[in-house]
């Protein structure tokens, strides 16, 4: 009985659907598989909503008024944005219009800008002019009286010197004592050349002072000093006051050579009487200026001849 009931049940199954669970076969159209289900909105199955505005899904928001995502606050006023503020008053980035400062002050280039060239620097002034140096034609214009052979006699006079000899001490001492003025070089020469009339002599002979000597002729007391600072080693101090002429004579024979005893004018102008010395006390081709000197920071006597010779030697130079 229970046979019968359960193949009944069977044979009513079979007639109902059974056949259902059996699969179908595969469709002529491969399309029926796609991975996502069919559906009559496809956009259901999309990894990003599609919609007819595309904008929304945009990285960055695009609004309509796109200056407010610009880096800068745009202005009407392009100053407003230059590389660095031109100073503390600026601020870099503003919503409010132009600065009144900015529209008064033109910003200047920031110093780190890279862009331009860098410029060459300037020349500066220069800290002084050239040495003055002599040639052999200006001096022998300047104190005729030695060109050539000049005053000197014979080769036993070693005291007395021609130009062609004298150049080469008086180059040397403006190069040591670093004169660059004319007026400073026409006031020695024009001293010495007075002194020692015209190279002829190194120490005086009339009336034939003990320790005088030199171009220049500087008394004892300026010998000792002038001495002592290019010999200490050979020059004591007890000899300063001295009134031994031979002590005397002995300092100043070592200061008679040509380099020393041109050189003399040289150091007694930029040391004895500096304040006349790169400095406006005397002037460019002016005589009195040069007699002032002579007068006041030398001590010397003026007379016509030494005005005469300065006349020369400020025309030769």
């Amino acid at each position: 009985m229970k046979v019968l009931v359960i193949f009944g049940a069977l044979s009513a199954l079979a007639q109902t659907g059974f056949a259902k669970c059996i699969p179908s076969p595969l469709p002529s159209s491969t399309s029926d598989y796609t991975a996502a289900p069919a559906s009559s909105d496809s956009s259901d199955y999309m990894s990003v909503p599609v919609s007819s505005d595309t904008s929304d899904y945009a990285e960055v928001p695009a609004p309509s008024d796109t200056s407010d995502y610009a880096e800068v606050p745009a202005s009407s006023d392009s100053s407003d944005y230059t590389e660095a503020p031109a100073s503390s008053n600026y601020i870099e980035a503003s919503a409010a219009g132009p600065s009144s400062n900015i529209e008064t002050q033109p910003a200047p280039l920031p110093t780190y800008v890279t862009s331009s060239a860098p410029q060459s620097p300037e020349p500066q002034p220069s800290s002084g002019t050239s040495v003055y140096q002599l040639t052999e034609a200006k001096l022998d214009a300047a104190v005729p009286k030695a060109k050539g052979q000049g005053l000197c006699t014979g080769a036993s006079d070693t005291s007395c010197a021609n130009n062609k000899r004298a150049i080469v001490a008086l180059n040397n001492a403006a190069k040591t004592y670093g004169i660059t003025e004319r007026s400073e070089m026409v006031a020695i020469i024009s001293l010495m050349a007075y002194e020692s009339g015209s190279w002829q002599y190194n120490i005086n002979v009339s009336p034939g002072r003990a320790g005088q000597g030199t171009k220049a002729m500087l008394m004892y007391n300026f010998i000792y000093e002038y001495a002592k600072e290019l010999y200490p080693s050979k020059v004591q101090d007890a000899w300063e006051n001295t009134e031994d002429e031979s002590t005397m004579n002995q300092v100043r024979e070592l200061v008679l050579n040509d380099n020393d005893s041109f050189g003399s004018g040289f150091w007694y102008l930029v040391n004895k009487a500096s304040s006349y010395h790169n400095s406006k006390k005397l002037v460019d081709g002016d005589l009195d200026s040069f007699k002032q000197y002579c007068e006041t920071a030398v001590g010397a006597t003026w007379d016509e001849s030494r005005g005469q010779i300065w006349e020369t030697v400020n025309n030769a130079l």
